[in-house]
């Protein structure tokens, strides 16, 4: 992700491709990701809702932001433990 908004900015979208075997290019452990230079492109696919924490929940293991990276929507413990029990994250 740092690379991503670095290279090409935070709000655009990038994804890597598990190809085919037969469309498969791995010479030295490469990974490949494309990314769309474009702000206001989304993928029709993947997470509509921004959720980042630091905290480990049921075996979930998780990195603590260093100090200057921790954003300010990271959710606590309790936040998270709230957004599990709705409904909607119960099929996640």
């Amino acid at each position: 992700m740092r690379i991503k908004d670095e290279l090409v900015g935070p709000e655009c979208e990038g994804v890597e491709l598990l190809p085919a075997r037969s469309r498969e290019v791995d010479t030295s452990n490469q990974f490949h990701t494309w990314i769309i230079d474009s702000s206001t492109f989304r993928f029709p696919f993947g997470f509509t809702k921004r959720v980042v924490t630091e905290v480990a929940l049921d075996g979930a293991r998780q990195e603590p932001w260093p100090d200057s990276e921790r954003p300010a929507d990271c959710l606590s413990e309790e936040e998270m433990r709230a957004l599990l029990q709705q409904e909607k994250w119960k099929h996640f």
